[in-house]
């Protein structure tokens, strides 16, 4: 069994690996409305992102997971950029499947800003289709996504890494997101 970080996928997923998007559902796509959730987080007993659309467009991270190299890389770049998302406009969330308890060391070793949103039981990736389907170590991990969401709920932008291995370059998400809003 693969271990991630020393934790294998069965830890992550007691009950197995959390189904995959089925056959008829339909890609989210720029102007789509943004499946709207509550999840907890390290920051509110409940995140409700209909009720934070009010205050401001939102950068949805979804990300594969807490310590990983690959995420604590471009996540590094992302709080350095932290003052132009938010001259912006935009306020960035973080979200995957690790615990809050997770979330709350990972945004500490890092002094992130950003709110982490503990995605249980996979079920907001698995709405946004944001999910590895083609990988032999990590298929049925959370994927490296952003989803830009208009305060109308609509997605404004959107970035998908096409395999695991890609990293977003945060300069180019930041132009695109200023373009998008």
């Amino acid at each position: 069994m693969f271990a991630y970080a020393g934790i294998s996928v069965n830890d992550y997923y007691p009950h197995g690996i959390p189904g995959h998007m089925s056959d008829e559902s339909k890609e989210l796509e720029i102007g789509d409305v943004a499946p709207d959730f509550r999840m907890p987080s390290v920051d509110r007993e409940e995140f409700c992102l209909s009720e934070e659309l009010k205050d401001g467009p939102i950068l949805l991270n979804f990300y594969v997971g807490d310590f990983g190299i690959n995420c604590t890389t471009y996540m590094v770049k992302m709080i350095e950029l932290a003052p132009s998302f938010d001259d912006a406009g935009v306020r960035i969330f973080t979200i995957n499947p690790d615990g809050l308890e997770n979330h709350r060391i990972f945004r500490g070793r890092l002094n992130s800003p950003y709110d982490h949103i503990h995605d249980v039981k996979q079920e907001v990736s698995n709405t946004y289709g944001a999910i590895v389907e083609e990988s032999a170590i990590i298929k049925g991990f959370t994927n490296r996504e952003f989803f830009l969401i208009g305060t109308d709920g609509r997605i404004r932008y959107i970035w998908r890494a096409p395999t695991p291995k890609v990293l977003p370059d945060m300069d180019e998400i930041l132009s695109e997101v200023r373009k998008a809003l």
